[in-house]
């Protein structure tokens, strides 16, 4: 059983990432404590981890509120991500197993149904979880632990953007159908490349869309 900071833990870092919680919404020890049915030792944990993750951050006179970021700092920790994750899957496409790549794939399908029902969170969940077992797997410690840090901060932006980015959710989850396809033939610059352009495809259409909205503006 989970403790209660964990449950804490759990629910700001869901409310947060789903935008039930907005950037710079204050967050009150005292109020969570209370309709937890708790003291302030499991919140005050709680949000120290959300702050390490870069989900809530601390300010003067010891208020606590939702982090706000901007779309520049997402793209540096993308730029960081896609060296990490290149460095990881060169090492892992010359040892993955078959039992990898099969879990890699269970991983696609869960997107895959996540997105054809409609469940954006879960499908970050799953798709979160596919690259991080890359980091994992490529049996550097120093990769993953250089990775996990990334993690939240990514599945809110990708809350935030994708749905508006995609024609489907589905497609989504097909977007990782290459890297897989590269690990299976064990092509470590191959995998490297999908990668990369897997991790940088969000941008290119961001940039698309803010084109295509100044377009609009000016009719």
């Amino acid at each position: 059983m989970k403790s209660l900071a964990d449950q804490i833990y759990d629910r700001l870092r869901a409310d947060i990432i789903q935008g039930e919680l907005k950037p710079e919404t204050r967050i009150v020890e005292m109020d969570i404590a209370t309709e937890m049915g708790t003291s302030q030792g499991p919140v005050r944990e709680a949000l120290q981890r959300l702050g390490q993750e870069g989900l809530v951050e601390r300010r003067a006179r010891r208020d606590t509120v939702v982090a706000s970021v901007s779309l520049d700092q997402i793209y540096e920790l993308f730029a960081i991500r896609s060296v990490i994750e290149e460095l990881a899957i060169k090492r892992l496409a010359k040892t993955i197993t078959i039992e990898q790549c099969a879990q890699l794939e269970d991983l696609v399908g869960e997107m895959r149904w996540a997105g054809q029902a409609g469940n954006m969170f879960a499908l970050t969940e799953h798709d979160m979880h596919f690259h991080q077992a890359i980091c994992h797997w490529s049996d550097n410690a120093a990769l993953a632990r250089a990775w996990h840090p990334l993690y939240s901060q990514i599945q809110r932006f990708i809350m935030e953007t994708h749905r508006d980015s995609f024609d489907g959710l589905e497609d989504i989850a097909d977007t990782h159908i290459p890297i897989i396809e590269t690990l299976t033939a064990g092509d470590s610059e191959a995998a490297s490349r999908a990668i990369r352009e897997h991790i940088t495809l969000i941008w290119s259409r961001i940039e698309v869309r803010q084109k295509h909205s100044k377009l609009i503006l000016r009719r």
